[in-house]
């Protein structure tokens, strides 16, 4: 019997859902900004189903390291990728930035997309020595501004571009209390950071 439960913990757990992460690796001081497991749990995926798309919004930070004193920040990056379920070709849709449009047949097709790493150049000054590192940050959520605008629109009581002959009152409403629905029921967001490992530039 110990023997049986022994070989049973030595299984390896299948169906586990992969843990979100975000890594910075650097390549000839460079960053490469890489994000894993976003939509393993599924709840991304379900809500891009259902007319929610999915926005990635990153940020890249550059620090400088300063003895006995707090660090000093010296610029960002930032860039956002947007997915999308598109139900009339039932497959899903990456939009990343500059306009690149990708689709993919199935949302683990979509899932390893979303995995490529990003290189960014952004680095110190050529002419400023010291110890440096980056800093970045992803948050991923299903609402984007222009959602959330329509939704207090809604809220307000205006169905916004079917008022002006744009769109379907019908549609609209019916649209502005599914948004309602799921966000009282807790859209899910995620946010992720990571470091990287400590670089010199200079030669000091």
């Amino acid at each position: 019997m110990r023997l049986g439960l022994a070989a049973l913990l030595l299984i390896p757990q299948v169906g586990v859902a992969q843990t979100p992460t975000l890594t910075v690796t650097l390549q000839d001081n460079l960053p490469r900004v890489r994000s894993t497991g976003l939509l393993a749990d599924g709840k991304f995926v379900e809500l891009m189903r259902s007319g929610f798309p999915l926005r990635l919004h990153y940020r890249l930070e550059l620090w400088r390291v300063r003895a006995g004193w707090f660090d000093q920040f010296v610029r960002e990056v930032t860039w956002d990728a947007v997915a999308r379920n598109d139900p009339l070709a039932d497959d899903y849709v990456l939009i990343r930035q500059g306009g690149t449009i990708s689709r993919f047949a199935t949302s683990e097709q979509l899932a390893t997309a979303l995995e490529i790493p990003y290189t960014v150049t952004l680095r110190p000054s050529s002419t400023s020595g010291g110890r440096y590192y980056f800093v970045a940050r992803l948050e991923a959520t299903t609402l984007n501004d222009t959602d959330l605008q329509e939704l207090s629109r809604w809220l307000s009581g205006d169905v916004g571009p079917a008022v002006s002959g744009q769109g379907n009152i019908g549609t609209a409403l019916a649209r502005g209390a599914q948004r309602v629905l799921v966000r009282l029921a807790g859209l899910p967001r995620q946010r992720l950071e990571a470091r990287s490992p400590t670089f010199r530039t200079g030669g000091r």
